[in-house]
């Protein structure tokens, strides 16, 4: 991924842990470009202890690089979630 942090905030991740150091926004923390304070995890925003999207032009970046069931799990609950808020979803 470029280092230059993209332009939408917050940015959403499956875990800062990995996000930071092993996944998309490893090279943009290497160069101070990215902080874990600028990331939310999507288990906080499913549980609603954290504000995600909050509108159909905000971006959210996952990076899935767990467990193939917890991908599963995840995408799940985030369409059981977009359907519930009336946000937007891709039919695939």
């Amino acid at each position: 991924m470029d280092p230059q942090p993209p332009a939408f905030d917050p940015l959403s991740v499956h875990a800062s842990e990995q996000a930071s150091h092993g996944g998309e926004l490893a090279t943009g923390v290497e160069a101070l470009l990215v902080t874990r304070k600028r990331m939310t995890e999507l288990g906080r925003i499913l549980a609603g202890k954290a504000e995600g999207r909050r509108s159909t032009s905000d971006i959210t970046l996952f990076d899935p690089t767990v467990l193939a069931i917890e991908d599963l799990a995840i995408a799940k609950a985030a369409a059981a979630r977009a359907g519930e808020r009336d946000l937007a979803r891709l039919a695939l």
